[in-house]
């Protein structure tokens, strides 16, 4: 990986309706208005820091901005958003959404400030593109949390990501203790983000490093489903069987290519037809369910319920004036330390993303990528605890409305 991109993380393993420039979060689309139904009480934060517990006579007021919604992942995070936030007695304003406009996130970080938010969660439309709204809460002695993307330009006051380094490796890791020859498709997400860069730049670098008999297809899909399943269609048409594996860089893609791999006789792994292995990210129930199915191989759990509870915790702590360091006990990991991206540091809590596959399995790589352990071990779709089985329990089971393919 280039040192541009680089992230320092975790070594180890554990586990529109407008005012003016605003546009609130509307309901996500049909595919995942079932994940936003779901009640999710009994999902509490039992891991919470101490510091989110606020009396009920106050009400602290955290603000709200996010880039989309539009995803089974960030339909399950809203939902958690909005429980943890009542359980911790927390007056949400917003969420709103910027809608891939990142002029437009930092002019609503302003209003959010104006109206009187004591701090910001934010899901960065780029690693880099907050710079003036970072100046504009400091002036204000509103700080911001930073959720799912990392900060490369001015200072946040906790970042609440899992390493996407690791995310990359670790499907090199699955895909290439199976595929020696032909052709992987990575179907790449936004690279001017530090999720899309570090997934893709790992996920090359460690293909690269360990099987480098394999041609990697390099596809750019901006986080477009729709680019995204030509792209694969495209790719299986011209290769055919010697297209072997898949790296999805996000979940909604993962249905369309599915449907079109069984339309070209391509089967389940285990099944009579032959398999193309799919790696995707972001665990939610319709991944565990094809991952039972044999569809898809792997995917990257990442975790809904923790991003959400802890960028509210940590919003609470910076509401507060709370000081926190390197070293101090995290949330989602054992400590909290730097993360840095593009020379910039700030304070993260690096939680651990499981890898889910079908049975428990340990994935080795000859050649890590950036100081990351060699060797990991998957969680089995069947560990009631992934967030993507408990949402799919609660809405009737992870295959509910998933389409069943011959």
């Amino acid at each position: 990986m280039g040192t541009t991109m680089e992230e320092n993380v975790v070594k180890t393993r554990r586990t529109t309706v407008g005012l003016g420039r605003r546009t609130r979060v509307r309901g996500a689309a049909a595919a995942v208005a079932a994940l936003t139904a779901v009640t999710l009480s009994a999902w509490g934060p039992s891991t919470a820091l101490a510091s989110t517990k606020v009396s009920a006579a106050s009400s602290i007021p955290i603000g709200i901005d996010l880039t989309y919604n539009d995803t089974p992942f960030w339909a399950a995070y809203i939902q958690y958003e909005a429980t943890y936030a009542k359980q911790m007695n927390i007056k949400l304003i917003g969420p709103l959404l910027a809608a891939a406009n990142a002029s437009l996130q930092n002019q609503q970080i302003e209003e959010l400030v104006n109206e009187g938010a004591k701090a910001v969660v934010v899901n960065p439309e780029t690693a880099t593109s907050l710079g003036p709204a970072i100046d504009y809460a400091a002036k204000h002695n509103v700080k911001l949390v930073s959720v799912d993307t990392i900060v490369g330009t001015g200072h946040v006051y906790m970042v609440v990501r899992a390493s996407n380094v690791l995310y990359g490796q670790d499907a090199c890791a699955y895909i290439s203790s199976k595929v020696k020859s032909g052709y992987v498709l990575d179907l790449e997400g936004d690279l001017t983000s530090s999720n899309g860069a570090d997934r893709t730049n790992a996920f090359d670098s460690c293909m690269a490093a360990n099987d480098p008999a394999v041609k990697i297809l390099k596809d750019p899909t901006v986080w477009t489903e729709a680019t995204a399943v030509t792209d694969a269609e495209d790719a299986i048409n011209a290769y055919g069987k010697n297209l072997k594996a898949i790296y999805v860089q996000w979940d909604s893609p993962d249905y369309g290519i599915i449907s079109y791999l069984a339309s070209k006789g391509f089967g389940p792994a285990g099944g009579s037809a032959d398999h193309v292995i799919m790696v995707s990210d972001d665990g939610v129930p319709a991944e565990m369910c094809e991952i039972t199915r044999g569809w898809l191989d792997a995917s990257q759990s990442q975790p809904a319920n923790l991003y959400a509870q802890y960028a509210l915790t940590y919003a609470v702590d910076a509401a507060k004036g709370m000081t926190l360091s390197p070293g101090m006990a995290g949330g989602g990991a054992p400590t909290l330390q730097y993360v840095s991206y593009l020379g910039d540091k700030n304070l993260g809590d690096p939680i651990v993303a499981p890898f889910v596959t079908k049975t428990t399995t340990t994935l080795t790589v000859a050649h890590a990528v950036d100081g990351l352990a060699a060797s990991t071990t998957s969680t089995p779709v069947t560990d009631s605890s992934l967030y993507g089985n408990v949402l799919g329990k609660a809405q009737g089971g992870d295959c509910k409305g998933v389409t069943a393919y011959k």
